[in-house]
């Protein structure tokens, strides 16, 4: 593990375990400023790939930044999807891979393809995508909210959600200090576990969850625009923050929200206070990151080091 990403880890670590309180905004921006090194490197005709991940998990992400003269356009192929590197100014271009959550255990194919104008050359590598080895959790939902289990609202919901963040910025709205946390306090279901629902529904957890008694300080992630505050069946009284370049975050269960669709938000800045509304069996703030339509690890996501 880089020297950068361990600091990183003690303090997530550190940072988990802090009891929460309430205050106009807090400092929750863990992004180290110096890149890291890179894990791996591939040169062709004078081109330079670098890798910041040596192997990515099921719902992980991993981060590309491509460098040489004359770049044009730069896309990459993965798992049966493409997409396209997004370039920082004074700087090179960038890109994020991630494996969906569903994705099988293997050595799966990485290509990149890279327009410089009047030539298009390519790097192909052998990802290897490791199992998760996620959870299975049990709940019981109280008698008037058990309708939720209904496998239909769910499916109705994912669809919302996909049309909430089927559009995006094409630059980065996250700024330089990256992502952060969105409260203090201890984590509890993680991401991508697998919830067998008043003994029968089965479903899968997009996110993660942290302690949160009922109208604890909620913080955005990062930078951004709301995207949406109102009402979902399953998520209850949310809130999605649009980061640009198609990453959103979500906050879910909350008894207020402090926002409106459109406005601009600053990172730390509070945006809403926990609650249990929705689909919940007790207060606690459930967040999640999406990328590109998909679920990604959010522990994984805000240790990442981003361009900006």
């Amino acid at each position: 593990m880089p020297t950068a990403r361990l600091i990183l880890t003690c303090l997530m670590l550190a940072l988990s375990l802090m009891p929460a309180r309430a205050q106009d905004s807090i400092d929750i921006v863990l992004q180290l400023a110096p890149r890291p090194m890179p894990t791996a490197v591939m040169i062709e005709s004078g081109t330079r790939l670098e890798l910041y991940f040596s192997s990515l998990k099921q719902g992980g992400i991993g981060l590309l930044r491509l460098a040489g003269d004359g770049i044009e356009d730069s896309r990459l192929d993965f798992l049966g999807r493409e997409w396209r590197f997004f370039q920082v100014e004074d700087d090179a271009w960038y890109a994020l891979l991630i494996v969906d959550m569903n994705a099988s255990p293997g050595l799966r194919q990485l290509t990149v393809t890279v327009d410089q104008g009047n030539q298009e050359i390519s790097f192909s590598r052998a990802i290897r995508v490791e199992s998760a080895r996620f959870i299975l959790q049990e709940f019981d939902l109280p008698d008037d909210r058990a309708y939720l289990v209904d496998p239909a609202i769910e499916a109705a919901e994912f669809a919302r959600l996909d049309e909430i963040t089927s559009e995006s910025g094409p630059k980065p709205l996250w700024g330089a200090g990256g992502f952060g946390l969105p409260l203090e306090s201890e984590t509890t279901s993680p991401f991508g576990a697998f919830r067998v629902l008043n003994d029968g529904v089965k479903t899968r957890h997009t996110g993660w969850d942290q302690r949160a008694p009922t109208g604890t300080p909620i913080h955005a992630m990062a930078s951004g625009i709301v995207a949406f505050a109102d009402w979902l069946e399953i998520r209850g009284n949310a809130l999605v923050i649009d980061h640009g370049l198609g990453i959103y975050t979500v906050y879910a269960h909350l008894s207020q929200t402090f926002a409106a669709a459109g406005d601009r938000v600053d990172a730390g800045q509070i945006i809403g206070v926990s609650g249990n509304s929705g689909r919940s069996s007790g207060p606690h703030l459930h967040w999640e990151v999406i990328f590109a339509g998909q679920w990604v690890d959010g522990l994984e996501f805000v240790s990442l080091w981003l361009p900006s």
